[in-house]
C-alpha cells in the first residue's frame, strides 16, 4: 500500500464526508459503490469520520481569520475566508487533512458507522456480539465501552452475548433496550421504533413505561405519547431481511415500501389510500432495481410508480 494510494483515498473520502452531509439516494449509491472498490476506501472514510468527531467539539474555540485582501469590494467589509462546513470540496479537504495531521490523539471513543441504500456491514463488538447493518443505517459505538451502542437511523440486528454484571445497552432516540441475553431487530425511522425478539428476552424502556419482551414478541413505539403496542411476531422473521425476505403479518403497507426501500436500496413510499392497507405474507427478494418491483406487483397487488422522488407504491391499476 504506497502513500499515494493512501493519500488519493483518504482525499476523495473527505469529499465523500461532506457530500453525503446532504446526499439524495443517488449519492448514497455512488457512495456504496465508491466503498466496494477498494477495502482501503472504508478504512480512509473511517478515519475521516473519526477525526471529523474529534474536531467538532474544538470548533467554537477555533478563530478563522481572513486575509486583509479578503474585503468584499461592494461593501468594503471583510468575509471569513470559510466556514467549516459550507466550503468546496478541495478547501474542505485541506482543512481536514490538517486537523488529522495535528490532532490525531484527540480522536474521541464514539464513532459513527453508516451504510448506504442497499448495503449492508457487520460489526462485531466482542466475542458473541455483533451488530448487523442493513441498509441506509446509521449507528453510533463507543470504543470505551462495546456494551453500548445508539441506533441514529435505520434497521439492525443484534446479537448479543449476555453479561449480568454488564447489559448491554442500546439507545434509539429517547428510548433505551436493555438486554437480557438475546438476539432481537431494531428499525427507527419517522414514523415509529419497533423492536422483535428472536431469542431470550429485552427490556424497552420509554418515557412512558418499561415492558419486558420474549422471543416472539415485538413492541411498535410510535409516538412520544400514544401507548405501546404489544404483538407477537414469527420467530423466523425476525431478522430475515438478512436472508433475502421480509414476512409480514397484518403490517401496513406504508411498512412494507419502507421495508422494501431499505433492502433495495430504492426510496419507496406508499400512497396514502394504501398506505394503512395490511399485508400478511413472506417476500422473497431476487434481485434489485424496477425489475424486482415489477415481479412484486401481482404478490402485493399494488403498482409502482417512478417520479422525481423514487418510487410510489399505489392501488393496483392506478393511474400514474
Amino acid at each position: 500500500m504506497t502513500s499515494e494510494a493512501q493519500d488519493s483515498a483518504r482525499a476523495q473520502a473527505i469529499e465523500w464526508h461532506i457530500r453525503l452531509r446532504h446526499g439524495d439516494d443517488a449519492a448514497w449509491k455512488a457512495f456504496a459503490q465508491w466503498l466496494a472498490e477498494d477495502p482501503l476506501h472504508a478504512v480512509a472514510y473511517d478515519e475521516i469520520e473519526q477525526a471529523d468527531l474529534a474536531i467538532e467539539p474544538l470548533l467554537p474555540a477555533v478563530s478563522f481569520r481572513e486575509a486583509a485582501n479578503d474585503a468584499d469590494i461592494e461593501t468594503g467589509q471583510h468575509r471569513p475566508r470559510w466556514h467549516w462546513w459550507g466550503l468546496g470540496g478541495g478547501a474542505a479537504a485541506a482543512a481536514v487533512a490538517a486537523a488529522l495531521l495535528f490532532v490525531p490523539q484527540a480522536s474521541p471513543s464514539r464513532y459513527e458507522v453508516a451504510t448506504g441504500p442497499g448495503q449492508r456491514k457487520i460489526i462485531s463488538l466482542e466475542p458473541g456480539t455483533q451488530v448487523t447493518l442493513n441498509g441506509s443505517t446509521r449507528m453510533r459505538f463507543d470504543r470505551a465501552d462495546r456494551r453500548f451502542a445508539s441506533l441514529e437511523a435505520g434497521e439492525a440486528l443484534f446479537q448479543v452475548q449476555h453479561d449480568g454484571a454488564k447489559p448491554f445497552t442500546l439507545e434509539v432516540g429517547g428510548s433505551k433496550v436493555v438486554d437480557v441475553g438475546t438476539v432481537f431487530n431494531v428499525v427507527r425511522d419517522a414514523a415509529a421504533v419497533r423492536v422483535a425478539v428472536a431469542e431470550g428476552k429485552v427490556l424497552y424502556k420509554s418515557g412512558r413505561q418499561t415492558l419486558s419482551l420474549d422471543a416472539g414478541q415485538a413492541v411498535l413505539d410510535s409516538s412520544s405519547t400514544g401507548p405501546l403496542r404489544v404483538t407477537r411476531t414469527t420467530i423466523g422473521a425476525v431478522g430475515a431481511w438478512q436472508r433475502g425476505r421480509l414476512v409480514y403479518s397484518g403490517e401496513p403497507l406504508s411498512q412494507v415500501a419502507t421495508d422494501l426501500g431499505r433492502a433495495l436500496g430504492m426510496r419507496i413510499t406508499a400512497s396514502p389510500d394504501i398506505a394503512d392497507r395490511p399485508f400478511s405474507g413472506a417476500i422473497a427478494l431476487r434481485g434489485t432495481g424496477p425489475d424486482e418491483l415489477r415481479r412484486l406487483t401481482p404478490a402485493l397487488d399494488v403498482t409502482f410508480a417512478q417520479n422525481a422522488e423514487g418510487w410510489t407504491m399505489t392501488a393496483a391499476g392506478a393511474e400514474r
